[in-house]
């Protein structure tokens, strides 16, 4: 049987549309920016080299943040002299101008470049291309200057102030990820409120999390370029290497509206680098802890000369060893990307990426006993590796071809469109523990090998509308999310020989199991939604609604069984902020949601969708002038069929259905600069989750692993005066309260604190010819606290202990 809610016809439909759309008449639109940067009167330092005119410009407006237009025709050929010192934004740009028989004309943020004199009426007007962005300096889905972003995508798919979204958003800059070290999604969220990132401890191989208090191994929370990462029902599950990230968005709450299939507590939302009207390479070499050696490139820039055509391309190289004996890490990625702006209204940006980890560290686990409880022999050590060294491995490799296709009719209407394809495999062998005998020294161990492989498409159409309606400014959006899955496995399960922790023999003999389980897995999900953005004043209202159909058919071919799932869900949400004069913004939201299971139980019976509901009121501040926001919310959610890791299954991911768990809380994060060149990061979480329907000893009791308290700061400070001028120094420390570790709350997660640092020295201040060479120094839990995370009796490991590492950066 392989009944389908869309065959390939539609997507061919709609690319043809696509096309047929941007083949268009079309009408150049003047966009208003948001925000009005520095007065043009006040002087600021330039430092522009002679260069070609559009070249120039573009430079001149990142420094002042301005709106720039200017028809590519009126630039072409002409060059710009050297413009320095200190000069006033408007003295700057009629030097540049000077001698090209062309002027500026200012209208609050946005400069129109045009021929002088003014041509005629008669004369056709030329079509005109949008050299940078909005005032802020900042476009949703491009880098965010410094520590504290103003815009984001990731709630309502369109380009929106935070200040405006009455939902709770957190971003990640890629300036906080380089200068807090992070190598992996959960290490680059450690410092984000509500968000439980390190819940299995120091293994890397996968990136698991959950959100105020919800969520956990099995979820489908990851997002990349607006498309859901599709992951297999057992191990086949994404990574994406931070080193290709611009930035990181966790959006707080149900998502459903406008992704589907998504849970309950949150999702993260990443971004990809894109490619750069601007010519810039970068190289950075990496050495630390544990033999880690890495290497990446990051380059990009104009392949034409009217930069119509501009190119990105990173990758990245890394072995090293981990903190467990006889496993390693390595990785090798690689992602080219291509935009062409054909004209001012159409745009489309080709994404591509390959991802191969040949080996992929450790995945053991430790019993509670000589953990997070006492052992009579001892405590387990750091190093300790339950495993069999010629038998473990993992090998995964992953890759993906996309677009980002725009094209905006008119001033009111535009249209957008994603597409990814998402190819994924897997070669797993694996030896681990399932608890301890009764000596409290020998392990049971269990066996396993999985070969897995996964094919998914995903492609999502909006249609974008500005309308007004009196007083009422309407942001319209429509749109149809089409997602298709197919994940196939063969996977052999037995025992595996004991092994003494006191005295480990790692030269037995592991024989491999039968195959016992080969299922085959397709989802189908068709979406439709609708979203207003209404504008009145300082009110904003959001509203929104969605259709999703579901097929969830699971064919088991060693078995020959056949089970089949029809789905579908109405979720809804609405949102209402009112913007202050003095930059106080209090929201209040209601959301559902839907999140068809990707897993099945010990049986291959696919489990029920996980729904849910929020309510949560918050308030946003953002000091006028000063580069700061403070974000405060209060939440009760609700959500039902919870998937959880099952306590009385050996195997490492057999999961179950809790029933119902209601978790309230209240988050707090700041991200404000009190100083030139400071920066600080602040979170606080109080969170008091409860499974609230259950047949099991877990009825009345907090989830496991989820810590009730959590508390974190960051700051860095940037010398650039006296003898330290240069130099970079940080500090953060994390704070961890306790969990449980068990379903019926007997056996407590003891609570850690942990300090982390950096120092960063920018060369050219020892010799004005190392001029974009950096080197910096990162040290994670320099006291080198011992903690533990759990997700299970027996799923225990060691968080990560005092790392290091060394980076030199260049620049040019």
């Amino acid at each position: 049987m392989n009944h389908r809610l869309f065959r390939p016809a539609p997507l061919a439909l709609a690319l043809a549309l696509a096309l047929a759309w941007s083949a268009a008449p079309l009408c150049a639109q003047t966009p208003q920016a948001s925000q009005a940067p520095a007065t043009m009167g006040a002087e600021v330092p330039f430092q522009l080299e002679a260069q070609p005119l559009a070249k120039a410009l573009n430079h001149w407006a990142r420094q002042t943040r301005m709106q720039l237009f200017v028809q590519q025709s009126l630039v072409a050929g002409k060059q710009a002299p050297a413009v320095s010192g200190m000069l006033s934004p408007r003295a700057a740009l009629d030097r540049l101008l000077a001698g090209s028989g062309l002027q500026a004309r200012i209208d609050g943020s946005l400069v129109t470049i045009e021929p002088r004199p003014q041509p005629t009426s008669g004369e056709r007007t030329l079509q005109t291309v949008e050299v940078t962005a909005r005032a802020d300096g900042e476009v949703a889905n491009g880098p965010v200057l410094g520590y504290v972003a103003k815009r984001s995508l990731s709630a309502t798919k369109t380009d929106t102030p935070l200040m405006e979204t009455p939902m709770t958003i957190h971003v990640v800059s890629k300036e906080q990820i380089e200068s807090q070290g992070t190598q992996q999604l959960t290490q680059t969220l450690r410092y984000t409120p509500g968000l439980s990132a390190d819940i299995r401890g120091d293994t890397s191989r996968f990136d698991m999390m959950a959100f105020r208090g919800i969520g956990g191994v099995s979820d489908t929370f990851l997002y990349l370029d607006g498309l859901r990462l599709p992951r297999g029902a057992s191990y086949l599950v994404p990574q994406i290497d931070t080193h290709s990230l611009e930035r990181v968005e966790v959006l707080k709450g149900p998502a459903s509206v406008m992704y589907g299939q998504a849970p309950l507590g949150g999702i993260v939302s990443m971004v990809s680098k894109r490619p750069t009207q601007e010519s810039f390479k970068e190289v950075s070499v990496s050495a630390g802890s544990h033999n880690r050696q890495q290497m990446s490139w990051d380059s990009g820039g104009s392949l034409n000369e009217d930069g119509t055509l501009q190119y990105r391309l990173t990758a990245f190289a890394r072995k090293s060893d981990t903190s467990v004996d006889m496993t390693k890490e390595e990785r090798i990625y690689i992602a080219p990307s291509i935009t062409w702006k054909p004209h001012a209204d159409t745009q489309l940006t080709v994404l591509g990426l390959y991802q191969h980890d040949p080996k992929g560290g450790f995945y053991g686990v430790l019993p509670s006993a000589g953990s997070i409880l006492p052992n009579p022999n001892g405590a387990f050590p750091r190093s300790f590796f339950d495993g069999s060294p010629d038998y473990n491995k993992f090998d995964r490799t992953q890759s993906s071809l996309g677009y980002e296709f725009s094209h905006r009719f008119d001033e009111a209407w535009s249209l957008k469109q994603n597409l990814r394809y998402w190819h994924m495999k897997l070669d797993q062998n694996q030896v681990g523990s399932t608890g301890l005998q009764a000596d409290q020294h020998t392990l049971n161990r269990y066996a396993l090998w999985s070969r897995e492989k996964l094919n998914a498409i995903n492609v999502d159409t909006h249609l974008q509308g500005k309308l007004q309606t009196g007083a009422v400014a309407h942001q319209l959006l429509l749109g149809l999310d089409l997602q298709h899955d197919r994940w196939q496995q063969t996977q052999g399960y037995g025992a595996a020989p004991t092994l003494d922790y006191l005295n480990p023999d790692y030269q037995q003999a592991i024989t491999m199991p039968k195959a016992s389980t080969s299922p085959d897995r397709t989802q189908n999900l068709v979406g439709l939604y609708v979203q207003d953005q209404l504008k009145w004043g300082g009110w904003g209202l959001t509203l929104g609604v969605r259709h999703d159909r579901a097929r969830v058919q699971n064919d088991n071919q060693l078995t020959k069984s056949f089970t089949q799932q029809e789905l579908s869900k109405f979720t809804w949400r609405a949102g209402l902020i009112h913007n202050f004069d003095n930059g106080f913004a209090p929201y209040v939201s209601y959301a559902t949601s839907f999140d068809p299971s990707v897993t099945a139980n010990p049986y291959g019976a696919p489990f029920k969708p996980t729904t849910g509901k929020q309510a949560e009121v918050g308030i946003k501040y953002q000091p006028p002038g000063h580069e700061a926001l403070f974000t405060l919310s209060a939440f009760d959610l609700t959500q039902q069929n919870v998937l959880t890791a099952d306590p009385t299954s050996s195997l490492p991911n057999a999961r179950v259905q809790t029933g119902e768990v209601n978790s309230r809380g209240i988050e707090l994060e700041a991200r404000f600069s009190p100083a030139r060149n400071l920066n600080v990061i602040a979170g606080l979480s109080v969170i008091d989750p409860e499974v609230t329907r259950s047949n099991g000893a877990d009825l009345g009791k907090r989830p496991i692993t989820v810590a009730k308290n959590t508390a974190t700061v960051w700051a860095d400070y940037k010398f650039t005066e006296g003898a330290l001028a240069g130099w970079t120094a940080g500090a953060g420390i994390r704070h961890v309260g306790s969990a449980f570790a068990d379903p019926a709350n007997q056996q407590r997660i003891p609570a850690y604190t942990v300090m982390d640092a950096m120092l960063r020295y920018d060369l050219q201040y020892l010799a004005p010819s190392m001029r974009g060479a950096m080197l910096s120094f990162n040290v994670t839990n320099m006291a080198d606290k011992t903690f533990f995370t759990c997700n299970g009796v027996n799923f225990c490991n060691y968080g990560q202990g005092r790392t290091f590492l060394a980076t030199l950066k260049y620049g040019w």
